[in-house]
This record gives C-alpha cells, sequence and structure tokens, in this order.
C-alpha cells in the first residue's frame, strides 16, 4: 500500500498539468471577482451586495453558480491522472494481485482529496486576493461557520472526484469521461431530475443529489443543514469507493 501511495504521490506532485490547473484556475477566480466588481449592480433592500460579502457568503454564492468551475477542474484532473497511468499500462504490473489492485485505487482516491483540498486552499487565496483588489473586502466571516462550510464543501467535492474516478474507470477514455464530468459539472442531470420530480409528485429527493447538494446554499449554523450536507457526501463517498475498489479487483479476472 505505502509504496503505490509512494508511487502516486511523486507523480503528483511532480505533475506539471495538476500546477497548470491550479494556476488557471486561481487566475479565473481572481479575473472573476474583477467581473462581479465591474457588473455589480446596486441590490434592492435587504440584498446583499457582492462586495459586501464576507468569505463564507462568496464562497456560498460562487459554488451555487451553474457551471461549477471547480467541479470541473476536478474532472479534468481526475480523469488525466487516472488515465495517464492506465494508458501507461502500469496496472498490468500487479493485475494478478488483489490487493495491489484494491490499493491502488485507494491511493488515487487520498491523491484525488489531496487535489481538492489543493483546490480549495487556491480558491481561498484567489478569493482574498481578488476581493482585497477590487472590493476592499477580505473578510472571512465567523470563523466556526467557514470551517463547517469549508470541510463540508471539501468532503462534498472528494466524493465527486471519487464518483467521476469510478466512471473514468468504467469508460476507459479520456475525452468521453471528461465529457461526463462537464455534464455533471453544468448539473444537467440534478436539473431534468429535479424538474421531473416536482412535475410528478411533491418529494424532494432530488435534493439528496451530490450535485445538487453542492450547488446548494446551506446554513451550516443549521443542524438539519449540516447533517443533509455530511450525509450526502459520506454516503456518495462511501458507495463509490466500494464501487471503484471492486470493479478494479475483478477487472482483470473476467
Amino acid at each position: 500500500m505505502m509504496n503505490l501511495l509512494k508511487m502516486d504521490v511523486n507523480r503528483f506532485f511532480t505533475n506539471k498539468t495538476m500546477y497548470v490547473l491550479l494556476l488557471v484556475f486561481m487566475a479565473f477566480q481572481i479575473f472573476g471577482i474583477f467581473m462581479h466588481k465591474q457588473y455589480e449592480q446596486p441590490g434592492t433592500q435587504g440584498e446583499l451586495l457582492v462586495s459586501n460579502m464576507n468569505e463564507s457568503q462568496f464562497i456560498q454564492m460562487i459554488l451555487s453558480q451553474t457551471p461549477s468551475w471547480i467541479l470541473i477542474y476536478i474532472a479534468v484532473f481526475t480523469v488525466y491522472f487516472y488515465i495517464s497511468e492506465y494508458n501507461a499500462g502500469f496496472h498490468k504490473n500487479y493485475f494478478a494481485l488483489k490487493n495491489a489492485r484494491r490499493n491502488s485505487v485507494i491511493s488515487k482516491i487520498v491523491i484525488l482529496g489531496i487535489f481538492t483540498m489543493l483546490m480549495f486552499f487556491t480558491m481561498i487565496m484567489a478569493d482574498l486576493i481578488g476581493r482585497s483588489l477590487f472590493f476592499q473586502n477580505a473578510a472571512i466571516g465567523d470563523l466556526g461557520y467557514f470551517a463547517k462550510l469549508l470541510l463540508g464543501q471539501f468532503v462534498l467535492h472528494w466524493a465527486f472526484s471519487v464518483l467521476l474516478l469510478y466512471i473514468t474507470m468504467l469508460i476507459k477514455n479520456a475525452i468521453p469521461s471528461i465529457v461526463t464530468g462537464m455534464i455533471l459539472g453544468l448539473n444537467i442531470i440534478g436539473m431534468v431530475l429535479s424538474a421531473l420530480e416536482a412535475l410528478v409528485s411533491d418529494t424532494n429527493f432530488s435534493s439528496y443529489l451530490l450535485v445538487n447538494t453542492i450547488v446548494s446554499s446551506k446554513d451550516f449554523n443549521h443542524t438539519a443543514d449540516v447533517i443533509h450536507v455530511f450525509s450526502v457526501a459520506i454516503i456518495f463517498l462511501v458507495v463509490f469507493s466500494f464501487l471503484a475498489v471492486t470493479y478494479k479487483i475483478r477487472e482483470d479476472l473476467r
């Protein structure tokens, strides 16, 4: 396990594509803040201006917009990181060892967690720089609320990366996998299912879909919202981690 993890960690931190993605994401995040400043309109009574938001409020606003760019960047990296190894044929070196195949997937899941963490760190740095430059406002807000928001969104986005890892393992092709990731990032499936649900019933099951939960603003001072976020994140993370490991173990035994 440790040898595979060390190999993936080394491949991760020596991967130029990862750094390019983070730099491009930071640049566009700062540019997006500049555009918010340029086109900010006076709000109606009681409406909070973007320039007056603290970091917790700003993150919720950014993540609720479609497309979710952070999901698309995570999708591109997830597909690239898995497919680059798969196309290199390295997986054939341990195809006869069930534990090695299992550990390989667990290693990829850990790396995706690290990348997701770096994406959030980059987003916060870009936000603080952009909001300081263009809004003269780098307030974070209540630290306890901010920590719960970040942890909840981190686990949700990590679960998304594992979901896409499983899909990529099934498809085994970069372009269709990235397209699938973009469709999920655009939340097309979630919006369609939400619309259908609204037509046929008064239930709210679609709100528990992964991407629907990511793009929905939640009050992390409200216990029900906290439970909603973490239950969805943990269920998707555990289920698709299990499916990915199971698939990899059986993949070369068919």
